[in-house]
């Protein structure tokens, strides 16, 4: 019986330090960019952002949870010259990324320059991306922006032949949803008032009152883009964001430093996802 009982306590004992030796292994195998990445590819960039920066703290050697942050901050809409400095400052960094990290910095960094009308870095971020990008999606997306740039400048790919030829066996990979998701949708002809209509405020209306906006985008560029993406549905868009506007400032959940203004980022597509159902 004494020997059963002492037979049991050692199984379970070793059952239990196992059991602890597998947890241990598994806590120091996990990264602290992993939870960021998992809601990187989710697409939940306001929760990224905030696991983005709590990795940063807990490990601030590791750069993936940086380029992680600058990519979400640019997907909410925070275009500061600062983010994109720092991305491209990461985007640089041959010794410490991967060169998926490195191509996924280069596109997000080509994407923004060319909605910018910068035509000549946006072609150099784009190229850079589609020769350093080894996931297929990255591949796929960077490949249509350097495309889309060249067919609007192609004298900037004159002296890279071989280029072309790439680009145009990609050309099948360049689905619908590939292209929205680079160039973002095709604005309506509604957008044509919206356009108007900001115009005209810019002109007319805010040199009297001045910048007195507290959120990032500012209420007319927000609008704006609402325009571009929903026509005239831009209206209750704007409309629900006067409304809430108070309400983001008192929360002070995602303070953003515009130039020395301190503004809170409340971007569009946090709030649009009820017309794209």
């Amino acid at each position: 019986m004494v020997a059963r009982n002492l037979f049991l306590w050692m199984t379970r004992s070793l059952v239990i330090l196992l059991f602890s030796w597998l947890v241990m292994s598994l806590a120091r195998a996990a990264t602290p960019a992993d939870l960021p990445a998992e809601l990187f590819t989710e697409g939940r960039w306001q929760d990224c952002l905030r696991e983005c920066r709590r990795a940063v703290v807990e490990a601030p050697a590791e750069i993936a949870p940086q380029v992680l942050a600058a990519v979400a901050q640019l997907r909410l809409g925070q275009r500061d010259s600062k983010t994109l400095k720092n991305l491209a400052t990461l985007a640089n960094n041959t010794n410490a990324l991967s060169a998926d990290l490195r191509a996924l910095a280069a596109f997000e960094l080509g994407r923004v320059r060319w909605r910018q009308g910068d035509a000549t870095n946006a072609f150099i971020w784009a190229r850079s991306a589609f020769r350093q990008a080894e996931q297929p999606e990255l591949f796929t997306r960077s490949g249509y922006l350097l495309s889309e740039i060249l067919r609007r400048f192609p004298s900037l790919g004159k002296d890279d032949g071989a280029l072309f030829q790439t680009l145009e066996t990609c050309r099948p990979l360049w689905t619908p949803e590939v292209q929205r998701d680079v160039l973002g949708p095709s604005p309506p002809s509604d957008s044509l008032t919206v356009r108007w209509i900001v115009t005209l405020y810019r002109n007319g209306v805010r040199p009297a009152l001045g910048n007195r906006c507290s959120l990032t985008p500012s209420c007319s560029e927000y609008f704006l883009r609402a325009g571009q993406q929903h026509g005239l549905l831009a209206f209750p868009i704007v409309a629900d964001r006067l409304v809430r506007e108070p309400g983001v400032v008192q929360a002070a959940e995602c303070p953003v430093h515009v130039g020395e203004q301190l503004r809170y980022a409340d971007p569009l597509e946090q709030h649009d996802f009820w017309i794209k159902k």
